[in-house]
């Protein structure tokens, strides 16, 4: 979790140096003066790998079990406990049921709190039932932010600079009106410069602890703050409250052109605060709910939204996969026409190890400094959408992100402003250009044509500094001006971005075993496998090392976490998966740590039954309407028939080669099948497009 803590270095800012940095950046608070300020603590260190392993090893008591869509309907809850009731017996532990989420998904709480090789034996058992897809921890989600130093107050990040999103120019088209922004997030706190932009939103945390408030579930979104002792964090600090939320809810939406306070991106719009994160984060199931309330969906015991959002910010997460409960969350909420923008994280690591941004069909935004260079903290990876200004996440703080604050310490106290770094001041920015694009068009835009206009106009601009398509970070930095124009059709559409290329997998051999294998957790290494026509008895075998990690297996296509021929999810690394008459073609073998894994072995086989292989066919044009075609082949018996279109052509002996010569007119195509003579065992046919010379 990253926090802040005022409390060590307070400073309060006179009303001449508040003059002052007006008069350096007048556009930037359009000639007003700040009457309150609070500054920011530096950045917290990189989280070290002693960190890392010890947040690793963290246990959880709280479930969601997602089954297949319908099987709910079909089981009674009495099915449904003897469930819970067999696993409990064979694992030894206790289970009980605690809701039923708004996705249709089950919360369960264990007695004990099981670690990840508990949790694994866990989701076996329930998994017996083949309705069941997932058993995911209910995860802590946290802030994502980095705090800072103070300086002068400056909105860099509207400007037309290198990490600005050329706010200006936008406005002269819109200001967000009648667009509702959902902030899911800490709640909110009284501001005069917010108050006049927030509608009606709700709380919905319903454990105490984390809750602090003490009232459960309510319409009553206030931020109570979120300060503790140490026990919220790996290094038992203390921290101050942070005020996260009404930080976010000013950059979206603060009240411009006031003669008060800073601008936000889309002034015009309004700011939905629903409260996810209290005391030491908040739950996946709680942000579950939140998000299909605010998309506009019901969630039981609780009131419809009367006001559904068109753009959630999510500036939260925490480590791991994209849990099935969260996709199915965020594809609803997609389908109701909401665009999810979610922080990247600060883990300064691929972003495919932290959700929620590494979910599909949301927009995920890594940060950047007033230079445009990726922020050193910022998360980074092929999931990413689009880069914005998250602030440089160290002094001087004018290299930072501005907006509005509270100025408790621990209990709320009065308005003001702070300076905060991180990917969760980059999500906001990229809601609020959202909503200013909504306001736009003159029809609403779907959340697939939002994200493609956010990437393709941010593209334009050039890859943030620091990133390349090897290692990507967004498209570049969002484009407020260009993304507004393209949504009301005043400009086209760019063209799309160049894709990455994909690492490609790793070949493997036939009965040669590939040792000293190393994976991360959730990390996943690809091999491949060409199997020939009349194999047997396919083998993949992994074993031996530490940690956990599971075989997926697929002909044809690289497999997923949902298609696969072949998964034996153990609690182990002893896996296998056999085939006793596998098609001829590529198998594609995915090594998937389920913990971070090493020293593993992988041995493949296949009974070979020699038949010819990797056929390859080139056909060049020679003189007097004749082309040559010249054939290449691998293994196969003493004697290979030569078919062409269909038809034996002749038998020879099997060098490996040979050459077919023909006289034709014109162009055409011509179909190769190599055979063992005088049997059926054949290797592919290969067609070759040829093209005679006079």
């Amino acid at each position: 979790m990253f926090v802040m803590n005022r409390k060590e270095r307070s400073l309060k800012w006179t009303a001449l140096a508040i003059a002052t940095a007006v008069l350096v950046a007048p556009a930037a608070y359009s000639g007003s003066k700040l009457q309150t300020f609070s500054k920011l603590q530096g950045p917290k260190a990189t989280t070290s790998a002693k960190a890392v392993k010890k947040a690793a090893a963290q246990t959880y008591d709280r479930f969601i079990v997602t089954r297949a869509p319908g099987a709910n309907a079909k089981l009674s809850a009495a099915a449904v406990n003897k469930q819970y009731a067999n696993a409990a017996s064979k694992l030894g532990i206790g289970i009980a049921p605690m809701r039923t989420l708004a996705t249709g998904a089950s919360l369960i709480r264990t007695d004990t709190k099981l670690n990840t090789a508990a949790m694994k034996e866990l989701a076996i058992e329930l998994m017996k039932d083949p309705s069941v897809i997932a058993v995911e921890p209910d995860l802590l989600k946290h802030k994502t932010m980095v705090p800072n130093d103070p300086g002068y107050a400056q909105q860099w990040h509207y400007k037309n600079g290198p990490g600005g999103i050329n706010l200006e120019p936008a406005w002269d088209i819109t200001d967000g009106d009648g667009i509702v922004v959902a902030v899911l997030d800490t709640g909110i706190t009284p501001h005069t410069d917010l108050d006049a932009n927030i509608l009606p939103g709700y709380d919905f945390i319903i454990d105490q602890e984390v809750s602090v408030d003490g009232d459960g579930r309510d319409a009553n979104p206030n931020d109570p703050g979120d300060w503790h002792a140490g026990e919220c964090n790996i290094f038992g600090i203390p921290e101050d409250s942070s005020w996260h939320g009404t930080h976010v809810a000013g950059t979206i939406a603060a009240a411009t052109n006031n003669a008060s306070g800073v601008a936000g991106v889309a002034h015009g719009a309004k700011v939905q605060p629903v409260r996810v994160l209290g005391k030491c984060g908040g739950y996946t199931s709680d942000i579950i709910d939140a998000v299909t309330w605010a998309s506009g969906g019901s969630v039981a015991g609780v009131p419809d939204n009367a006001t559904p959002a068109e753009v959630i910010n999510l500036s939260l997460g925490g480590s791991g996969a994209c849990s099935v409960a969260e996709q199915t969350a965020f594809d609803a909420a997609r389908a109701r026409g909401t665009t999810v923008v979610i922080a990247a994280g600060n883990s300064g690591g691929d972003v495919a190890n932290f959700s929620p941004a590494n979910c599909d069909n949301v927009v995920a935004v890594s940060a950047v400094g007033p230079t445009g260079t990726l922020a050193s903290y910022s998360n980074f990876g092929p999931k990413i959408d689009v880069a914005a200004p998250g602030g440089s996440g160290a002094q001087p703080a004018a290299d930072n992100i501005l907006s509005t604050l509270n100025l408790g310490l621990q209990a709320q106290e009065g308005p003001g402003y702070a300076w905060m770094a991180g990917t969760s001041m980059a999500a906001p920015h990229v809601a609020g250009v959202v909503a200013l694009m909504q306001s736009a068009a003159t029809t609403p835009k779907t959340p697939a044509e939002i994200e493609k206009i956010l990437v393709n106009t941010a593209h334009v601009g050039g890859l943030p500094g620091g990133c390349s398509w090897a290692s990507p970070c967004g498209s570049g930095v969002v484009d407020a001006r260009h993304a507004v124009a393209v949504a009301n059709g005043s400009e086209p559409l760019p063209p799309d971005p160049q894709a990455p290329e994909p690492e490609p997998p790793i070949e493997l051999e036939n009965g040669i075993t590939v040792t000293n294998i190393e994976v991360a957790a959730n990390g996943v290494i690809k091999y491949q496998l060409l199997v020939p026509n009349g194999a047997s008895n396919l083998l993949f075998a992994m074993y031996g090392g530490t940690g956990d990690s599971d075989i997926y297996v697929k002909y044809g296509a690289e497999p997923t976490n949902t298609s696969y021929d072949c998964r034996p999810f153990t609690a182990s690394n002893n896996e296998t998966c056999f085939f006793p008459t596998p098609k001829g073609g590529v198998w594609y073998v995915n090594v998937k740590g389920y913990r971070a894994s090493a020293g593993m072995s992988l041995y493949p086989s296949f009974v070979d039954a020699n038949w010819p292989r990797r056929v390859d066919a080139k056909a060049s044009a020679l003189p007097n309407h004749r082309t040559s075609v010249n054939l290449s082949w691998e293994k196969g018996k003493k004697n290979i028939d030569i078919y062409r279109n269909g038809a034996i052509l002749k038998t020879v002996r099997n060098t490996g080669a040979n050459t077919d010569t023909f006289r034709i007119i014109g162009s055409g195509t011509m179909s190769y099948k190599l055979c063992n003579n005088q049997t059926q065992e054949c290797a592919d046919p290969v067609e070759i497009q040829y093209n005679s010379s006079k």
